[in-house]
């Protein structure tokens, strides 16, 4: 299935100077900024508060996050990032996805396919270990030390429960410190609620990256235990309907999924000058060819939808974030920042024989990544062969072959602690539209052919004497790798039997496999090794230089944030922190995306007009974030995290608390929509609103 990961990275417009401030940083747990939350704000957390903050919050696997928000394992998130569950629950003949959905009872929830919820339980410092293990390595020694202690570590942390533990080796400032963090996994969730795609996007993407919003950007879903039942779990946020006041401190506790503060000058010019023009051609390209699909008739845009809205979302962000590294004065207080830190390192003989040079280090490997990027991302990434078939496929061709090595030698994606996953979305019942994959299909290997060259030996094995679109007609049309049972059958077979089958997706993904895994090794062995090795050292000269007084960078684990609820001056006017339900209605027109949907028409004499809808507050997020709880000091939820503002589009590379904001769905909304709106009392009852 596919989740919507929002992605609040980096932006566009005036830049101005990138400061450090109170607001800024995602925190672990165990190492918050507490002298700056009692100074700034009066508030001094107990450990008591922060066992139970963390055992309310969920990590989505999918790239979301959410909270636990009864004791009956109800959990709230974003209405985008179950949209791939309420996607795959739909057809034709009950589109979900437009219509909104709403069990009123525990037996009308819906399982989403391959939906995998984590909650952490416990974290472990593993820096000494790994390090001892990775101590004077480099290259695929250090690729070969690094893999086999992970897994045992993991190993180890799972024991015999890997259908109920989940654990993962969290790497922060970039290999400075390694912890294993233990998360409880739940595999059986189900869709409580979900509001209609109007409703939940409402403003579509003219209004995405802005403020003010009025989206109900929310939706609920229920944990099931091992026995089929609703998980009974003790510690779960309250919502507060009457939200938070102007100024008041508020904390966001989720997943933030990647930023990149602490990259090289050599790093950040990658992805300015490759990484971000490749991802944006390849995304616009796609685009259209979606929009085209969708012009062909309503099933046509139905079925594309939501991936057309992720697509659009991730060409809006990724603008902002090429845009941000065109600017001439980031990049140049970047530059003053690395030279500073870099003259501190070689400036004293001793520094320099305990961290040598990983800038130089860290120049020389972007220069074979650069050459290695276009080949990677369309072969190995999977950029070049876009279709569910075909994904299926690669995931049984590879993932067979490595299950039969040991644990420790195996692709980090396919040990033994992440096969639950990999299973769970290798299984997930998912809806196959054959025109929609072979459109998919077939374009994206004619991109394979035009970015590789007709010559590549790759391409030429790949295609053979077929075109694109001859190939992806006879996959799409003849493969049965659509029955879940066939799947199984073939994972349960082992390596042999993937081997002997003549389904035409697994002889591509076969040929596809060839050159992707010398792509792979090249990675794993020349240039992942070589880059944490660096970045290890640099981690440590930074520790000397300034401790751990900054945040370590985002790696979707789970962080908190603090801020206030606060507007901001745009160009001279003030932006207010609020907007409310009677602006919702002042905004919509009779056309999409600003359209209301039918049932908020009907509702519109009995809903409180002064309610707050969407808010706005400083705290410091990135794409993962979304489904964050927002919440206050004593605990109780007071916003819906789900988007940032144009300007936090920066925080990628930095943050600006006089400009950057996180948008969250105010609870006054989501106790409005559930009582007046879609008159769901029985989840009104529960959520105690």
């Amino acid at each position: 299935m596919r989740l919507m990961t929002r992605l609040c990275l980096l932006a566009s417009g005036a830049l101005m100077s990138l400061p450090s401030t109170a607001a800024e940083g995602m925190w672990t747990l165990d190492n918050l900024p507490l002298s700056t939350l009692e100074k700034t704000y009066g508030f001094k957390p107990t450990q008591a508060w922060l066992d139970k903050s963390m055992r309310s919050a969920v990590r989505l696997a999918g790239g979301c996050s959410g909270s636990f928000v009864s004791a009956q394992g109800l959990v709230l998130t974003n209405h985008h990032c179950v949209a791939g569950c309420v996607e795959d629950l739909s057809s034709q003949a009950q589109d979900l996805v437009n219509n909104g959905f709403l069990a009123k009872t525990t037996g009308e929830e819906k399982q989403c396919p391959g939906v995998e919820i984590n909650r952490l339980e416990k974290t472990e410092d593993v820096t000494a270990r790994m390090q001892k293990a990775l101590e004077g390595l480099s290259g695929k020694a250090f690729s070969d030390a690094k893999k086999a202690e992970q897994s045992r570590i993991e190993k180890e942390c799972v024991g015999e429960t890997g259908d109920q533990l989940r654990c993962d080796i969290v790497e922060l400032y970039g290999g400075g410190q390694y912890h294993v963090y233990q998360y409880a996994r739940y595999q059986d969730v189900r869709l409580v609620f979900a509001p209609e795609y109007a409703s939940g996007f409402f403003g579509g993407d003219p209004d995405n990256f802005n403020f003010p919003r009025y989206n109900l950007d929310m939706s609920l879903l229920r944990v099931y235990d091992k026995t089929g039942k609703p998980l009974a779990n003790k510690d779960w946020f309250q919502i507060n309907p009457k939200g938070a006041q102007e100024g008041q401190l508020v904390m966001t506790l989720g997943h933030p999924g990647s930023t990149q503060r602490l990259l090289t000058m050599d790093e950040l010019e990658t992805q300015r000058d490759l990484v971000l023009p490749f991802r944006l051609l390849i995304a616009a390209e796609y685009r259209g060819l979606l929009l085209q699909y969708s012009s062909e008739s309503e099933e046509h845009a139905r079925i594309a939808q939501t991936e057309l809205t992720n697509v659009e979302n991730g060409i809006k962000a990724r603008t902002g974030m090429f845009q941000a590294l065109l600017s001439k004065q980031v990049m140049q207080q970047k530059r003053e920042q690395e030279s500073a830190f870099r003259n501190w390192a070689t400036s004293d003989a001793t520094r320099v024989s305990t961290y040598g040079d990983p800038w130089k280090t860290l120049s020389d490997v972007q220069t074979k990544w650069r050459n290695l990027y276009v080949d990677y991302m369309m072969v190995e990434t999977g950029f070049g062969a876009m279709s569910q078939h075909v994904l299926w496929a690669r995931t049984l061709v590879r993932g067979t072959a490595e299950k039969e090595k040991p644990d420790n030698q195996r692709l980090r994606e396919f040990s033994d602690a992440s096969l639950p996953t990999v299973q769970a979305g290798l299984f997930a019942e998912s809806p196959l539209y054959p025109d929609f994959e072979r459109m998919k299909l077939g374009w994206s290997l004619s991109k394979l052919r035009e970015r590789l060259g007709v010559d590549n030996p790759a391409v030429k094995r790949i295609l053979g004497k077929q075109s694109p679109e001859s190939l992806a007609n006879d996959i799409v049309s003849n493969s049965k790798l659509g029955d879940i049972a066939t799947r199984k059958k073939l994972w349960e077979g082992g390596a042999t039997t993937v081997k002997a089958s003549d389904d035409p997706a697994i002889k591509l993904a076969f040929l596809i496999d060839e050159y992707a895994r010398q792509l792979r090794t090249e990675y794993d062995h020349n240039i992942e090794p070589v880059q944490k090795a660096a970045a290890n050292q640099l981690a440590k000269a930074r520790f000397a230089y300034q401790g751990t007084q900054v945040a370590p960078d985002a790696t979707f684990s789970l962080r908190l944030s603090h801020g206030v609820i606060r507007g901001w001056d745009e160009n001279g006017k003030a932006i207010k922190p609020f907007t409310d339900i009677n602006g919702l209605f002042e905004r919509a027109t009779d056309y999409a995306p600003f359209k209301l949907a039918d049932s908020w028409v009907a509702a519109q004499k009995k809903l409180d007009k002064k309610a707050r809808f969407n808010q706005v507050s400083t705290n410091d997020i990135v794409g993962g974030n979304s489904g964050s709880p927002l919440i206050n000091a004593k605990g109780e939820v007071v916003g819906l995290i789900f988007d940032g503002n144009i300007k936090s589009l920066g925080g990628t590379y930095f943050f600006d608390e006089t400009v950057n904001r996180a948008v969250s769905v105010h609870p006054a909304a989501i106790s409005e929509a559930l009582k007046r709106v879609y008159k769901a009392d029985h989840l009104v009852k529960e959520l105690k609103l």
